[in-house]
């Protein structure tokens, strides 16, 4: 038998039917198998980064399956490409309304979850969010246009901002708000675009309710129309009793780090002012020597509240150190109290305009606000605050827990600045007209602070 002879019994004989069948089942394994993981929900497709133009091709998503990455992801991306510009624009509408409310600030850590999300990745990037992600499902792999839900690979608490547009695309509309709500940090927001929206008030409400009815630890917070659509925003709650504890402190915190050996000789914390309590106390320069510090400075916020004719009022008469060794400054509002106060040797007055308006009982509402505090009329205290001590100095601060004091407080955490106290007095009542006894969020206040390692102590009124 001659070669060509041979070489025509292989291509239309057994040979080649064999070979062909075997490559086409080959072939139909390798795009049948990731095909199905992702209908069952088990494969979604998350990505970092977007192409330059944003529109159509995305770049650095994790996909194992070389069939889906060169010829079916390129083509569903061009049909994509047509409604690009619109989901950009959709999006930037979306974020520019929550950050002229104040609700969101471009250096938040942010995620976009489902349709669209290539787009609305690009969209925030060139609004200024560095810190930006996003993850989808294709809606090639639809099951009767209906997606499948898939659970988020990320940890709990891990976002300050969640944006997606899917809640009416997925089959259980309730595993989408409930993902979205566990991966956004205390205190995070998350938006959602709900169907067609109307100019009736009563649209906005209905639109609300499902989400609204789904939330286990967050609460709508804004409802409005955004091209079209219905934008739904919730804010997740945040827990008083561990609300502290989420901030990562410089490894080098000074008045933490020297404060640990002593935590465990704190008085315990009670719900009722005990008679003499200022004995029970126990101050912190019992440990340390003060002495060699460089200066010892004395804050007080509120003070003008309790201040009388007898200094001793004032600055705690069992304190184991002479107040007349400290730098002392009165932070009020009430210039005419504290007018007799400003010359003398050792005491500065510090004029805050927004004492004169605050709420001393204690509000965990205020936890969910996490902007900078700056007055309105100008004054940065915590800027004051940063500019007045130094980590050389030994630094007393006494407060209330009033509205005001608490945000203080809270940007001293977040900017780090609370490495600069090296012992916090607060005074912090649940109900305005309580005086002898705490509970409920201030007891969880002052937990919250001793276990992220301040040296603070109840401080009770006489």
């Amino acid at each position: 038998m001659d070669l060509k002879s041979l070489k025509f019994k292989i291509l239309n004989g057994s040979i080649a039917r064999r070979v062909l069948l075997r490559c086409f089942m080959a072939a139909l394994a390798f795009s049948i198998i990731p095909l199905l993981q992702i209908l069952s929900g088990s494969d979604p497709i998350t990505f970092n980064t977007v192409a330059s133009n944003g529109c159509g091709v995305i770049s650095g998503y994790s996909n194992p399956y070389m069939f889906l990455d060169r010829f079916i992801y390129p083509i569903v991306g061009s049909l994509e490409s047509v409604q690009c510009k619109e989901n950009a624009n959709l999006t930037i509408n979306v974020v520019k309304e929550l950050m002229g409310l104040k609700m969101l600030s471009n250096d938040a850590h942010a995620l976009c979850v489902g349709e669209g999300s290539a787009s609305s990745v690009y969209a925030l990037r060139e609004v200024g969010f560095d810190n930006v992600c996003g993850v989808y499902r294709h809606p090639f792999f639809s099951l009767k246009h209906r997606k499948f839900v898939y659970k988020l690979d990320y940890e709990d608490n891990s976002f300050d901002f969640v944006f997606s547009r899917d809640l009416d695309k997925v089959s259980v509309p309730a595993v989408l708000v409930l993902e979205i709500e566990r991966v956004l940090k205390p205190g995070g927001v998350g938006a959602m675009l709900v169907g067609v929206s109307s100019s009736s008030p009563n649209s906005l409400i209905r639109s609300a309710a499902p989400v609204s009815s789904i939330l286990k630890t967050s609460s709508i917070v804004h409802v409005d129309h955004v091209n079209g659509f219905t934008l739904v925003v919730f804010k997740k709650k945040i827990e008083a009793a561990s609300y502290f504890e989420q901030f990562h402190l410089p490894a080098d915190c000074q008045s933490l780090r020297n404060n640990e050996p002593f935590m465990q000789f704190l008085e315990p914390l009670v719900e009722e002012k005990p008679i003499g309590f200022e004995k029970n106390i126990v101050y912190l320069p019992k440990f340390m020597d003060v002495a060699s510090k460089k200066r010892l400075v004395y804050i007080d916020v509120g003070a003008g509240e309790h201040l009388n004719s007898s200094v001793k009022s004032w600055f705690l008469p069992s304190y184991p150190v002479d107040h007349r060794a400290f730098n002392v400054y009165f932070v009020d509002h009430n210039t005419s109290v504290m007018l007799s106060y400003v010359k003398r040797p050792g005491i500065t007055f510090v004029y805050h305009p927004d004492l004169a308006g605050r709420n001393d009982k204690a509000n965990p509402e205020v936890f969910e606000d996490l902007d900078p505090y700056a007055g309105d009329e100008g004054f940065d205290f915590h800027l004051w605050f940063k500019e007045t001590v130094r980590y050389a100095d030994f630094v007393v601060l006494k407060m209330n827990a009033g509205e005001v004091e608490l945000r203080f407080l809270m940007e001293l955490f977040k900017s780090g600045t609370i490495c600069f106290v090296d012992e916090l007095f607060l005074r912090c009542l649940d109900r305005a007209d309580a005086k002898d006894a705490v509970s409920g969020s201030c007891m969880d206040l002052f937990k919250s602070l001793r276990n992220s390692g301040v040296f603070v102590h109840q401080w009770w009124e006489d």
